[in-house]
């Protein structure tokens, strides 16, 4: 029998020092072979930068100098081959598989880091990776898509991104058109003349990513990481603000204008841009069915009703545009997208843009202007 003059102790959680049910953001690194993406990781793997970040590679290679020590070699899948925790708090893991098991797997070490850095093969193409783990429902409880990172070799980055031979698509183009940062690295052993023609040729291919030169991999880590570019604006209004759309004619500046880059010779891949003003309701609704028609049937819909079948392959689409006083992102990878209304913005942009990146569409124009028409934006 408790006596009068005791108290009931108050209970205190225990700290456990992680919150296990705060989702880990995943970036995917992609880059051409030599590109520098292994110096990249290095650095990463080495700073102190106060972050753990987990960097699941395909091998080890270049890190296997890296003071460490072995936390896991074994794996019930085959999987994962080896497990390094290292002495700023990052674990270096090499993996067999990048696929949704590979994460699985790293996810029972939940609590040892709170980033994953996903690194890909040099010939790999992001985009089905980016859209499994963009809307894998498994996985959605433990993680999310942070977003793209494309490594370019500021030296010889064209010439690899140039190369074409019969029957064989250029994956480079692929990574660069999925990325929502690009990294031009060497910019130390680069020419003016050769900068110049890496950054004409991200605006050809990617007219809306943000781009930072790098030298030896060293980058400012919140240029790449805590992005979330798939759910809410992040640098993405910048880019669209400051883009500066080529335009045939220099008279004619109205909103709805089409705007197009088109690479031609580079493999087909093309991007082009549409000018957006405020959207009401009906049109809001009617955009989301253009794309949905774009991506999942390969169909173009028209304001007279008919469908325009195409043979287009929609590589990233995103855009950023107003409705009801409210703003809107929109991101697409393949034939997976988003529109998604951004909460805490005060005032929401007079006019907004869209721009498809892939293949097969040439100059873009009877894309924009089938969009342009069934929103009825077009200039009267």
């Amino acid at each position: 029998m408790m006596e009068d003059d005791e108290e009931i102790p108050e209970l205190l959680e225990a700290p456990t020092g992680h919150d296990y049910n705060v989702r880990v953001p995943l970036t995917i690194l992609t880059g051409y072979l030599g590109a520098g993406k292994t110096t990249l990781l290095n650095y990463i793997l080495t700073e102190n930068h106060g972050r753990r970040i987990a960097v699941i590679m395909n091998e080890f290679a270049d890190t296997a100098d890296i003071e460490s020590r072995t936390i896991n070699v074994s794996s019930d899948t085959g999987l994962t081959e080896e497990v390094l925790e290292l002495a700023n708090g990052c674990l270096c893991c090499s993996v067999k598989d990048s696929g949704a098991a590979a994460i699985e797997k790293l996810m029972q070490k939940k609590g040892k880091f709170d980033y994953i850095l996903l690194e890909t093969t040099g010939v790999a193409d992001p985009g089905p990776i980016a859209a499994m783990f963009w809307q894998n429902e498994e996985l959605a409880s433990d993680i999310y898509l942070d977003g793209v990172v494309c490594v370019i070799d500021s030296v010889f980055g064209v010439k690899q991104l140039e190369e074409r031979r019969e029957g064989w698509v250029n994956e480079g183009l692929r990574q660069l058109a999925c990325a929502d940062v690009v990294l031009v690295n060497k910019t130390d052993l680069a020419t003016p003349s050769q900068l110049t023609s890496v950054t004409t040729l991200i605006a050809q291919i990617n007219p809306t990513v943000p781009h930072f030169p790098t030298q030896r991999g060293m980058v400012t880590l919140d240029h790449i990481l805590g992005l979330r570019a798939y759910e809410r604006l992040s640098m993405l209004p910048t880019v669209f603000t400051s883009l500066g759309v080529p335009c045939e004619d220099d008279h004619c500046h109205d909103a709805s204008h089409v705007h197009s880059h088109t690479s031609g010779h580079l493999d087909d891949v093309s991007s082009c841009v549409l000018k957006v003003p405020p959207l009401d309701a009906v049109q809001l609704s009617r955009l989301d069915e253009f794309i949905r028609s774009l991506l999942w049937d390969n169909v173009l819909l028209r304001v007279d009703a008919a469908e325009l079948k195409t043979d287009f392959e929609i590589l990233r689409c995103k855009g950023i545009f107003s409705s009801d006083g409210k703003q809107f992102v929109l991101q697409g990878v393949r034939n997976i997208y988003d529109i998604n209304e951004v909460n805490g913005e005060e005032d929401a942009m007079a006019n907004g843009k869209v721009a498809f990146i892939g293949r097969g569409f040439g100059d873009g124009r009877v894309l924009i202007q089938c969009l342009q028409q069934y929103l009825n934006i077009a200039s009267p």
